[in-house]
């Protein structure tokens, strides 16, 4: 029978544990007021959006809390990674207590990205009467239904006029940096936004239909159907949300044709660069026809695999004049590009098959205005306190090296 909102919900025999798995996997359709808002088949800018960019984590997660220490309505938080550690506590924290105020308060955290959060450090949090959720969640022995499907969005709506979205994670690797192969390294670099305005209304949308597809209680219909804030400013952005089970390689799509469309400079910055080989051609024909290309990508990360295998698709981009630079003083977690200081994407959406073909993401598309030039700056400042990678650096490494990071490239390119 149909559900509010024009969706076909299961009979009540249905166990939560399958209607869950149903909407997870797109078998049970969005509620039509989620579709009118996201609008899937297309990409739609908001006209009068203000962006506030934040260059590294301890600013961009202060704004986040600050916004929810003040939220009177509702708030609506997304994450992949929520961990049990000091941030993770103070955000937390603030939640319970706005909960405790009466304050609408839905948590959405991935069930693989905080697999190591601690079940107790909810119980504040659902004792004050906020929801907590966790996203295809793993059971003992093997993930339920899919598991490469994750929910790698990363979404703060506070009382639907103000919201935050990017790379940001909730943990102390932001704050305190983190250890690898014995070495202190300074807390990660990432790329968040706040922004206020008509856009605001479809970032919680995409947040609305997370909360759908993870079976999530009591969903407000009503608040995906409110009107959209009036303009605050000059700043034209669109929402590019895909996963999955819709509309998948959007971003990739989207990408392949601003390069396309290019014709001066492109910026990109990602931890993870495994593209496709479509991504791959087009990032190199730009660079051959003249485009000045650069690249930056991280020096140090979280799973070396991902950086051999990114050593391994590097020579052909190179050789056709793509630059190329590593950023090695921490991790480098940003996502974002700028093409012509006229076309901003930021989001969460990594440069690998994971992300552009299993992962639910979301991404801001900003046009014209202010924020492009703002965020092709921040790219350039960070390229040039980064190494520069060269195709005769690369052909230096031993056989060994050059074997592995073909292979680590060739399984990437294909799982």
């Amino acid at each position: 029978m149909p559900g509010p909102g024009g969706a076909s919900v299961p009979k009540r025999g249905v166990g939560k544990r399958l209607r869950a798995g149903l909407r997870r996997h797109g078998v049970i359709p969005r509620p039509a007021d989620l579709r009118l808002q996201l609008r899937t088949d297309d990409v739609h800018f908001t006209d009068g959006n203000a962006i506030e960019l934040f260059a590294d984590g301890a600013a961009g997660l202060s704004a986040m809390l600050d916004a929810i220490e003040g939220a009177t309505k509702r708030i609506h938080l997304e994450t992949y990674i929520l961990r049990s550690d000091e941030t993770g506590a103070r955000f937390l924290r603030a939640l319970a207590q706005r909960a405790r105020a009466g304050v609408g308060v839905r948590l959405l955290f991935d069930g693989f990205g905080s697999l190591g959060l601690d079940a107790a450090a909810l119980s504040d949090l659902r004792a004050a009467g906020g929801d907590a959720v966790a996203f295809n969640p793993l059971t003992r022995l093997y993930p339920r239904w899919a598991p490469r499907r994750r929910d790698h969005r990363k979404i703060l709506v506070v009382d639907g006029e103000v919201a935050f979205t990017g790379g940001l994670n909730i943990g102390d690797e932001y704050l305190r940096g983190a250890s690898f192969q014995g070495r202190t390294r300074s807390p990660w670099r990432d790329s968040h936004v706040r922004v206020t305005g008509p856009v605001v209304r479809m970032l919680e949308a995409v947040f609305l239909e997370s909360w759908f597809r993870a079976d999530g209680p009591d969903l407000p219909w009503a608040e995906a159907a409110e009107p959209r804030a009036a303009p605050v400013s000059g700043e034209s952005v669109a929402v590019l949300a895909d996963g999955p089970t819709y509309h998948r390689r959007r971003l990739r799509d989207l990408l392949i044709a601003a390069l396309e469309r290019s014709r001066h400079h492109v910026r990109l910055v990602t931890p993870y660069f495994v593209p496709g080989i479509r991504l791959r051609e087009a990032l190199a024909a730009t660079a051959a026809r003249g485009v000045v290309v650069e690249l930056l990508i991280a020096g140090y990360v979280d799973h070396p695999v991902v950086r051999w295998a990114a050593h391994g698709v590097l020579p052909h981009l190179l050789d056709r004049g793509v630059r190329v630079y590593e950023h090695e003083r921490s991790m480098m977690h940003a996502k974002a590009a700028v093409f012509d200081e006229t076309l901003a994407v930021l989001g969460t959406s990594n440069l690998d098959r994971q992300s552009l073909q299993h992962s639910y993401e979301v991404n801001l598309i900003v046009t014209g205005g202010a924020f492009p030039g703002r965020l092709s700056t921040l790219l350039q400042e960070d390229m040039r306190a980064s190494r520069s990678i060269t195709d005769a650096a690369l052909r230096d490494l031993s056989c060994f090296e050059r074997l592995r990071n073909r292979m680590a490239a060739f399984l990437l390119t294909r799982l």
